[in-house]
């Protein structure tokens, strides 16, 4: 994908309004009076002027696409997204995939910018990846690999590396256009292949980049699809990705600092100075950000367990507002999941202190809430495919 920011873009890339006569907003009945006052005017049994038989054919292929709802509304949302230098063909549209070529609605497109110097000369290159989560960190970290040690052999590659490396950590969460692009494009190639549920999911992330015009658009799309119950992807962790370019200047200064260092410090002073005594801290479970996960068994007894039988009504809690799900009990974990007002979970352990309850969500995962967010009994009806609750329904 190019970056094309300089592009410019409006509510009408294609003319179709302007062939019309009305505005984007125009409502059915004001496009169906107009086409029928240029039609009359425009047909060549009665205009014999040279351009009438041009002009009438795009009267009515505008009119072929703005009458009908789902073809407006697709035109309408790529005009959000393309300029008309590079409109795409809106019958046709090919979804985006990663990097390694898979399909996967947690896409987003990445501002690179890489400098490798040389003796004599340097080159630069300034791309935009397309990315899963996943791939994100390889070529994050390989970008960062190669401008740390590779960019400074050439008095103005060093100044090029420079601005780059403070490009990288800046804008990488600043793509809002290329974002929004690429996720209303694959919302709309995803709806045209059938495939609803990754059509709705890239439109519920697209709003993340849109404005309330563009919102009000996804809106309607999401409507559209209803694909039924889908889970929310996992939000992009951009401070990782931004923390992961200075590992190498990290370790770099570490190792000189240990080596110019004659102090032992000792791990009795560590903990005085960096935790708390009156501080419990609960890891039950780690996640890394690759993908693993371990359990760390001294911390576990430290959560009260509640055997987790699926088959049980008592469990069945329900949250009494729009929550939060941490992957551990502190507002310090990352966040797994959002869940709506009165969604059913099932109690699966708590903390000593019971600030936090640890509970299953319908995908099986367990995660944290705080107990004054949660009331005994079912909230709103639980889905069929459910895993907090097996039992006869």
């Amino acid at each position: 994908m190019s970056r094309s920011e300089n592009k410019t873009y409006s509510y009408d890339p294609k003319g179709y309004y302007a062939a019309l006569g009305v505005s984007f907003d125009a409502d059915e009945h004001m496009i169906k009076i107009n086409y029928r006052d240029k039609a009359k005017f425009w047909h060549p049994d009665h205009n014999t002027s040279e351009e009438a038989l041009e002009n009438f054919q795009k009267l009515s292929v505008a009119y072929d696409i703005v009458k009908d709802d789902v073809l407006r509304l697709t035109y309408d949302l790529l005009a959000q997204a393309y300029p008309a230098e590079t409109f795409p063909d809106m019958f046709s549209l090919k979804i985006y995939k990663s990097r390694k070529g898979g399909e996967e609605v947690s896409l987003r497109a990445l501002h690179l910018r890489q400098v490798i110097g040389r003796l004599v000369g340097y080159s630069y290159s300034d791309e935009q990846e397309i990315c899963s989560s996943r791939e994100a960190g390889a070529a994050v970290f390989q970008t960062s690999l190669i401008n740390w040690f590779l960019g400074w052999w050439n008095p103005t590659a060093f100044r090029l590396c420079l601005r780059a490396v403070i490009d990288n950590i800046r804008d990488l969460d600043d793509n809002r256009r290329e974002n929004f692009r690429l996720l209303v494009h694959n919302a709309l190639a995803y709806y045209q292949e059938q495939k609803f549920s990754q059509a709705y999911l890239s439109a519920l992330q697209a709003q993340e980049f849109a404005d309330d015009y563009q919102k009000k658009l996804l809106r309607r799309f999401m409507a559209l699809v209803n694909p039924g119950p889908v889970s929310r992807p996992q939000p992009w962790n951009y401070r990782f990705l931004k923390i992961l370019q200075l590992i190498i200047p990290g370790l770099i200064g570490g190792t000189i600092i240990i080596a110019l260092s004659r102090k032992v410090v000792t791990e009795t002073e560590f903990m005085k100075n960096f935790t708390k005594s009156d501080e419990i801290t609960y890891y039950q479970e780690v996640k890394f950000r690759t993908g693993g996960e371990t359990v760390d068994d001294v911390v576990v007894s430290k959560i009260l367990e509640i055997p987790a039988n699926t088959e049980d009504l008592n469990m069945l809690y329900h949250v009494t507002g729009k929550v939060k799900v941490m992957y551990g009990p502190s507002d310090d974990f990352d966040v797994m999941t959002e869940l709506p007002a009165r969604k059913t979970v099932r109690l699966t352990g708590y903390t000593p202190d019971k600030v936090w309850s640890r509970v299953m969500i319908d995908n099986g995962e367990m995660g944290f809430v705080r107990m004054e967010k949660i009331k005994k009994g079912i909230g709103a009806k639980i889905p069929d495919d459910s895993k907090i609750y097996t039992g006869l329904r």
